[in-house]
């Protein structure tokens, strides 16, 4: 795709977001400290955005991350990035809720994680836990959006999600709290019940093969934008959309998935680790 074609796709998208909101740009303009004629001339096209405003602008907005990763790979394209990128979006979102109306063009989310349950994963209790001991504030709005965002994998059409998780992401006990871990089990069992989630364990036991030196994830979409690899951290996000970078993660992630259970004995490794856990609590 050309890069005035994803230049055209970007402001069309902004724009919609915008409007299905809804907002006026005066106030898009007002809220970040922009002019109304930049934020008109970046909708039509008439000029390119930095990575920066339009990481503010789609924070501003609350748009879900799917979408956030699609657009910003593309304005990487548009100008001219190499293809890797780190995004700080500080800020209050205008919203605390999802933007309902921008529908997913994501086919397939893959992600490894080695040291909690991710958020498409989690019981409210444990999302609520999570984000109290991790200094962010609003809890109970993340919270909130969090669970929202768990809809998406439970809709006609929803993505394919597919996790695996190192063992180690289940013995991250919440303090002194073996109930609320027994009850994310549980969560994460109901999640994996549902046709668009595969959820892989790799026990402590297992004979290594790959190894990830952080928790990642992989969007791959409908259209054709750039695939997509995100690294999240607290304060900032690492975005990777050139070919090499995103075929090394792909190929780590198929190692990651080798290592792991099946599915199937996945779910009995959870059984096991519940009955370990009480046997556990039961001996204090």
């Amino acid at each position: 795709m050309s890069d005035a074609a994803y230049r055209e796709r970007v402001g069309a998208e902004l724009r919609r977001i915008r409007e299905s909101i809804p907002v006026s740009g005066e106030d898009v303009a007002a809220a970040l400290n922009w002019s109304q004629s930049k934020v008109s001339r970046v909708e039509n096209a008439k000029i390119s955005i930095s990575m920066q405003d339009l990481a503010t602008l789609l924070h501003y907005y609350g748009v879900p991350e799917e979408v956030r990763a699609e657009l910003l790979s593309m304005n990487a394209d548009e100008t001219g990035l190499e293809g890797a990128w780190i995004v700080r979006a500080g800020g209050t979102t205008r919203r605390q809720v999802e933007v309902a109306a921008i529908e997913t063009r994501v086919t397939t989310i893959s992600q490894f994680h080695s040291g909690i349950v991710p958020g498409q994963l989690q019981s409210p209790s444990y999302a609520r836990w999570l984000v109290g001991v991790g200094g962010f504030k609003d809890v109970e709005g993340i919270v909130r959006r969090r669970m929202a965002r768990q809809q998406l994998l439970e809709q006609d059409g929803a993505p394919d999600y597919r996790a695996v998780l190192d063992a180690r992401a289940l013995l991250f006990w919440p303090g002194d709290s073996p109930d609320l871990v027994a009850e994310q089990i549980s969560r994460l069992k109901a999640r994996m019940s549902l046709p668009a989630v595969s959820v892989q364990i790799i026990p402590l036991s297992a004979n290594r093969q790959a190894a990830a030196l952080v928790p990642f994830l992989i969007y791959e979409f409908r259209t054709n934008s750039p695939t997509v690899v995100l690294a999240e951290s607290q304060t900032a996000d690492l975005y990777l959309s050139s070919p090499s970078d995103v075929e090394t993660y792909q190929q780590l992630f198929t190692g990651l998935t080798a290592d792991a259970l099946s599915s199937e004995d996945s779910l009995d490794y959870l059984d096991d680790l519940v009955r370990d856990i009480e046997e556990i609590t039961s001996r204090r």
